[in-house]
């Protein structure tokens, strides 16, 4: 009965892909033998009429442990970003379904519940789940996954479907937790289900939850922590960017795709945590799929112009077009974005920064930076610019006021050099003379308008 912080991961993933997840090295050999447990579970959601509870932040549960006890929780959110939410969570155990209101002040909520709801409480919803659980002895952790299979039911027609993983840390270090994710996350396709039981069955009644403020300004605190913020809040609208990049693809999606993943390599950067290949891929097919749709459109332009009514390079830019859209795509739907979020929030998580502040860290990167732009460097201008925008250090804007002007020039370049590249790679893959004049069209106006 003592009071405690849960911290736990809650990841999506197909029957097919659950399969696969649980025959992975990284978890089937962490399993503990004879751990597993199944289990049915049946938890019901209380607040007052006036939802006193949700307005102090408070979940309050009664669950039907499947074992013939009971329990009552109170958690309340301390942090929550994607996919890892740290809680505090105090239960006490009931003799009853029934809900009990008094007992928690001692446990450390510091009120009791009963404060709150001098005229009681009423049920808001029932989560019924199938629970099937395994204890993970994990490098300097221990871990419980659940499989949780069942649903939400707040009236009569409002239902919603859970199909879903948790994997709570039950002692030692959570960093051991982000090296689970990211090593499944690079092998088989999971999601991040951002909302808790709680907030879903909250949707199901209509009610709006509230939503903590994320700290994405780095400036004052010490580095890790400052960094794991803005990882976890810039990897939750990366996360958001991955699942509408599986429906749709638009300049503006592609724009803040890029602006999301600029911003988490300048993050690990600061820590010094290394460069992450996958994330330097996708950030690369981000870019071609830019680039190929601004060519396609400069050479409609050209053929207006021209008044040109067929063309052989517009049918070539298309189908390289459509093969780049689609493998970024595919790579939405692996869950390629999950694995570099928990992979980069892993990385910094190891990385050695001692006590450090964050904005000495950031003028140390900051100054790294200057010097690669004597070199061009493109990516280095980048970095400046992006984490500006997300910290507090008078220095790092200043730079980026500075290296605006340098950083359009850079694109630029680099834009009519992937063209070009892009142009080269047609021509040698075909054997129209046409296709070559018409990519000599692009070329020689590039040329006249530079």
């Amino acid at each position: 009965m003592a009071k405690n912080t849960e911290i736990e991961l809650k990841l999506v993933v197909s029957k097919d892909n659950l399969k696969k997840l649980l025959a992975l090295d990284c978890v089937a050999k962490a399993v503990r033998e004879g751990s597993m447990q199944k289990r049915k579970l049946v938890s019901s959601y209380y607040d007052t009429e006036d939802l006193a509870f949700k307005r102090q932040g408070i979940a309050y549960r009664v669950r039907s442990k499947g074992d013939g006890t009971y329990e009552a929780t109170v958690k309340t959110r301390i942090a929550n970003g994607a996919g890892l939410s740290e809680r505090v969570e105090l239960n006490l155990p009931l003799s009853s379904a029934r809900a009990k209101l008094d007992g928690f002040a001692e446990l450390g909520l510091g009120f009791e519940l009963s404060e709150l709801a001098p005229n009681g409480v009423s049920k808001l919803f029932t989560v019924t789940v199938q629970r099937t659980t395994y204890i993970l002895d994990l490098e300097g952790a221990v871990a419980e996954l659940a499989v949780d299979h069942g649903k939400i039911v707040a009236g009569k027609d409002n239902v919603d479907p859970i199909d879903e993983v948790e994997i709570e840390l039950l002692e030692g270090d959570k960093g051991a937790l982000l090296d689970l994710a990211a090593a499944i996350a690079s092998q088989v396709p999971v999601f991040v289900e951002k909302r808790s039981k709680f907030v879903r069955g909250l949707a199901l009644r209509g009610i709006m939850a509230d939503v903590a403020p994320v700290k994405e300004k780095l400036g004052n605190g010490l580095v890790k922590d400052e960094l794991l913020a803005a990882i976890a809040g810039h990897g939750e609208q990366l996360l958001g960017l991955q699942q509408e990049l599986q429906q749709n693809i638009s300049d503006k999606l592609l724009k803040n795709l890029k602006r999301e993943l600029v911003l988490l390599r300048s993050l690990a950067a600061v820590a010094q945590a290394g460069s992450y290949e996958r994330l330097e891929e996708l950030l690369k097919l981000v870019e071609d799929v830019r680039s190929l749709l601004a060519l396609q459109a400069l050479w409609q332009r050209i053929m207006a112009k021209g008044k040109l009514e067929r063309s052989s390079l517009q049918k070539k830019l298309s189908a390289e077009t459509k093969d780049r859209v689609t493998t970024l795509q595919v790579s939405a739907a692996d869950g390629c974005f999950t694995e570099v979020v928990f992979a980069l929030a892993s990385m910094v998580y190891k990385a050695d920064l001692a006590e450090e502040i964050a904005d000495v860290s950031i003028k140390a990167a900051v100054k790294q930076w200057q010097q690669k732009l004597t070199e061009s460097d493109l990516s280095a201008a980048e970095n400046i610019c992006a984490l500006a925008r997300c910290c507090n250090v008078k220095a790092a804007v200043k730079a980026a006021e500075a290296v605006k002007k340098q950083r359009r020039q850079l694109n630029k370049q680099a834009v009519l050099a992937a063209w070009q590249e892009q142009l080269q790679a047609i021509c040698e893959a075909s054997t129209s003379k046409l296709v070559y004049r018409e990519a000599g069209m692009v070329v020689g106006y590039l040329l006249a308008k530079n």
